[in-house]
């Protein structure tokens, strides 16, 4: 079967070195606490889901996890979003951790050392991960993922 070029703009789109430093916006613009490395999971599926990078885009200083999942069309699919992303979150926390951008320490924390080149990522999702950031900033982790619909962490 021959590659198509719909094909490989799809895998340069999903490039996890231009994915990277949208989870690096996330993690700098969030407080670091305890096991906060699960919530990685969260930010690639919905920052490529365009009903939920749609509302993170316009979100308000008032918004919350309250008003961002009272749309189930912003949350449709995407606990399998979440799962056909991990590899992709792998290798983007990977290359951050390569690139010494960010550090993982035991307790599951992911802390921003310095910064990383933005160039070559969408201005639209690092905007939307900055938003998210402030989203998760006041809620647990736990309640967070329930919130969203997930049965498991």
């Amino acid at each position: 079967m021959k590659p198509k070029a719909i094909n490989h703009l799809f895998t340069l789109q999903r490039s996890p070195i231009l994915l990277a430093p949208c989870l690096h916006q996330f993690y700098e613009k969030y407080a670091s606490r305890e096991r906060d490395l699960l919530l990685s999971y969260l930010v690639l599926p919905m920052l490529l889901s365009p009903p939920m990078q749609t509302f993170l885009i316009h979100a308000k200083g008032s918004s919350s996890l309250r008003t961002m999942c009272s749309q189930q069309s912003r949350l449709l699919g995407l606990t399998h979003l979440v799962q056909q992303n991990k590899s992709l979150t792998h290798a983007s926390l990977l290359f951050l951790q390569t690139a010494e951008s960010i550090e993982i320490t035991d307790s599951l924390s992911v802390k921003s050392l310095r910064a990383v080149d933005t160039g070559g990522a969408n201005p639209v999702h690092l905007t939307a991960a900055s938003r998210l950031a402030i989203l998760f900033a006041e809620v647990d982790i736990v309640t967070i993922y329930r919130t969203l619909g997930f049965k498991s962490l």
